[in-house]
Formats: C-alpha cells, sequence, structure tokens
C-alpha cells in the first residue's frame, strides 16, 4: 500500500479505538506523509488509544545554523495521507 493515499478515518480493531489509512489500522511510531497545501510533509503518526481523541502528527523543521525544531498537529478525521 505504500504511497497509496488515502482518508484518515476512525474505526474499531480488536474491540477499541483505532485509527486507519484505507484499510490498514495505524499504530503510533509508523512514518506516514501528510497532504498539505504546499505538498507532503513526511512524520510520524501518534495515537493513545488509553486517551482516546484525535491522532498527533510529529514533524520537524529546518531552521538555519543546523538547528530543528519539533512541532506536532492534530490530525482531523479525514486527512489525506499515505504511508512513507
Amino acid at each position: 500500500m505504500k504511497n497509496e493515499t488515502g482518508s484518515l478515518r476512525r474505526g474499531i480493531a480488536r474491540g477499541g479505538e483505532a485509527w486507519f489509512l484505507n484499510d490498514r489500522s495505524l499504530h503510533g511510531g509508523d512514518i506516514v506523509e501528510l497532504c498539505c497545501s504546499g505538498g507532503w510533509i513526511t512524520g510520524r503518526f501518534e495515537h493513545d488509544v488509553g486517551t482516546g481523541g484525535a491522532p498527533t502528527f510529529f514533524f520537524s523543521i529546518e531552521l538555519g545554523e543546523g538547528r530543528v525544531a519539533q512541532m506536532s498537529i492534530s490530525l482531523p478525521e479525514g486527512a489525506l495521507m499515505r504511508l512513507a
């Protein structure tokens, strides 16, 4: 399924809340690409099944002089994504 674009959706797997990309359940630490208005951003998918709620997308922004800013955003259901 690599590079197959799909919409992030909430569902049930093994009796608990899970998040799916197409027919594959996503797990914390999966490397995915998020479609943004300017193109694809590579990052890490995380979701806390204990607390529920929206999953988080972690990514890095290159700053000057070799510095990096670690950032994160909440992912809305329906976000266009693909496995990296």
